[in-house]
């Protein structure tokens, strides 16, 4: 990636960042689509939960290696001591779904701190957070795909609270 141009670079980090939306999504909504609105393609979403968080992960590492190469080409001054410690807390959670997701679909064997139902849903509204900081306030901005991707990320987040509403705290346990 270093042979590649800021420009080439940025346009890579948005796709990435796009990607790695549109993956996180489908694991942060499919069950809570699936229990309010059987069906087929629900029930493939919510089947699907780690393999989404897999592909999240992995898009997004490529997104890593993207804002590394584009450091390394502007300089590590431009970098902000909060953009990292953030980025890095929210890469860390990334992480932490997505071994727990391997160990999943791998074992079929949960690792017991990362696998708790509080741990999960904690990391994964957090990321929501994150993409709905950067989508959301877009949704006005005229941009399709950013608005696009903050009603997405609205509608998803509905979902869910529409799913544990529903549920009561049966729900809230199986997050």
């Amino acid at each position: 990636m270093a042979a590649m141009s800021e420009a080439a670079l940025r346009e890579l980090l948005r796709l990435t960042a796009r990607t790695t939306f549109v993956f996180f999504v489908c694991a942060f909504a499919g069950p809570a689509l699936h229990d309010l609105w059987p069906g087929t393609l629900s029930r493939w979403l919510a089947r699907r939960r780690d393999s989404f968080l897999l592909a999240a992960a992995a898009s997004h590492t490529v997104h890593l290696a993207a804002i590394i190469a584009l450091f390394q080409l502007m300089g590590w001054a431009h970098l902000q001591m909060a953009t990292l410690l953030g980025g890095g807390f929210v890469y860390l959670l990334i992480y932490a779904l997505a071994v727990t997701a391997a160990s999943r679909l791998l074992r079929g064997r949960e690792i017991r701190l990362l696998s708790s139902p509080r741990f999960e849903g904690i990391a994964l509204y957090m990321i929501w957070l994150i993409f709905a900081l950067a989508f959301v306030p877009r949704i006005v901005s005229g941009w399709p795909v950013y608005s696009l991707f903050g009603v997405a990320a609205l509608v998803a987040l509905a979902l869910r609270i529409a799913c544990r509403v529903r549920h009561g705290k049966a729900m809230a346990a199986r997050a």
